[in-house]
């Protein structure tokens, strides 16, 4: 009796757990449907809208994946059209390589350059911009202090979806002012690494005249990333690679030891408004900029922009 009911015990699990198998073993459990679905979502293709004759509304057009980041693989379209009071513009967003101080660092480009294009309107036009992702990650593009629908306005999980890989987003608003503007990318750190750019609004019926646009921004080698993580951790090592350190002995010379030791209470480095720092400063994407095509006396409007991640200039 005792030996018939210790193997019941032992083999009813089992038995219970084949049953359970052969009941189950014509439905997928959710771990295997969960699984099937992705692979069958996998997309071969992305869709990119483009620009119509007929519809002012973006088709969709089929890129495939596997061309994704080959040069001559897309055609491009014109960068500047004009149809009527439409101005459109078509901005491709690339990963680039750049050496601006001895060294090849990755970078982002709009077009293939940095800063991007500037975009030219005047008042009362119709903005119509494509924005192309050739980038192997997300994206997006916040256009800096313009009137516009919300939906537009480019921030990316906030008020309009980010630009995936592979797609194209489509931005269309009356363009209801004037004025010197910018526009950059609201994801991660891209606008550091290179995606920015002016925007420029010209007064409607206005004379014309010389002008120049000043589009000032600041160069780290350094990821961008790592830039973040060091500020966030209160490291004092771009204050030394700027020599802008302070000891207690300067503090004590200064009169000051009071406001030091109130500072290293705070955990506040001495140069916190401005504490990074940065390998280059640039004037148009250039560490010196020349205009030889103005004369002294001519009068020329001056555009200046602060298209920097954090630095103020004066």
């Amino acid at each position: 009796m005792f030996i018939r009911a210790l193997l019941l015990f032992l083999f009813l699990p089992v038995f219970c757990l084949a049953q359970q198998g052969s009941i189950n073993s014509g439905v997928p459990s959710p771990m295997r449907m969960e699984s099937s679905n992705k692979i069958a979502a996998t997309p071969s293709a992305i869709a990119m809208p483009v620009d119509t004759a007929k519809n002012k509304k973006p088709m969709v057009k089929m890129m495939n994946m596997d061309d994704m980041g080959k040069p001559g693989t897309e055609q491009r379209i014109p960068f500047f059209t004009r149809k009527g009071n439409r101005a459109i513009y078509h901005l491709y967003l690339t990963d680039t390589i750049v050496n601006y101080t001895g060294k090849n660092r990755p970078a982002l480009a709009i077009n293939g350059s940095i800063p991007a294009p500037t975009l030219n309107f005047t008042e009362g036009d119709t903005a119509e911009i494509y924005v192309h992702n050739t980038m192997m990650m997300e994206t997006s593009i916040h256009w800096h202090g313009l009137i516009l629908p919300n939906r537009y306005d480019g921030v990316s999980y906030l008020t309009t979806s980010p630009i995936k890989m592979g797609e194209t987003h489509y931005y269309t608003f009356p363009i209801v002012q004037n004025g010197t503007y910018w526009y950059h990318s609201h994801t991660m750190m891209q606008q550091q690494s290179g995606l920015y750019g002016a925007f420029i609004i010209h007064k409607k019926a206005e004379p014309a005249m010389k002008e120049y646009t000043l589009l000032l921004s600041d160069w780290t080698n350094e990821n961008p990333d790592e830039v973040d993580r060091s500020l966030h951790n209160a490291t004092d090592w771009y204050g030394i690679r700027k020599g802008s350190t302070q000891s207690y002995w300067e503090a004590i010379k200064a009169g000051h030891l009071k406001t030091k030791l109130a500072n290293e209470w705070k955990r506040m480095a001495a140069m916190d408004v401005s504490d990074v720092y940065y390998d280059l400063f640039f004037i148009n994407g250039k560490a010196m900029q020349k205009a030889p095509e103005f004369k002294a006396g001519e009068k020329v409007r001056l555009r200046i922009i602060n298209g920097s991640s954090s630095t103020y200039f004066g």
